[in-house]
């Protein structure tokens, strides 16, 4: 009568097969945290840039209507000043 029961050599084999196995897959894990982790640091790089190139465009945009503004007021002031000296102001 043959017994299915497992040794101590059996089960100290399959543990080490196990304990070769986790420490792969712990490696792999970790190149992916390793990868994951550049990869955000690159999308935070980007994002800063991009938040970057947001806010002078905001400047950008507020300048020109600062400078449209004063465009207006110098437009209208010379054709004040021409309608007092009687000079046809052409647009």
């Amino acid at each position: 009568m043959t017994t299915n029961a497992a040794t101590r050599k059996d089960i100290d084999d399959v543990l080490s097969v196990l304990d070769a196995m986790m420490s792969r897959i712990d490696e792999r894990f970790s190149k992916n945290e390793s990868h994951v982790d550049r990869l955000q640091r690159s999308i935070q790089h980007v994002q800063n840039q991009l938040d970057t190139i947001e806010k002078r465009l905001e400047i950008s945009d507020d300048e020109r209507l600062v400078m449209a503004h004063q465009l207006t007021l110098l437009h209208d002031w010379v054709e004040q000043a021409a309608g007092r000296i009687d000079l046809k102001f052409a647009h």
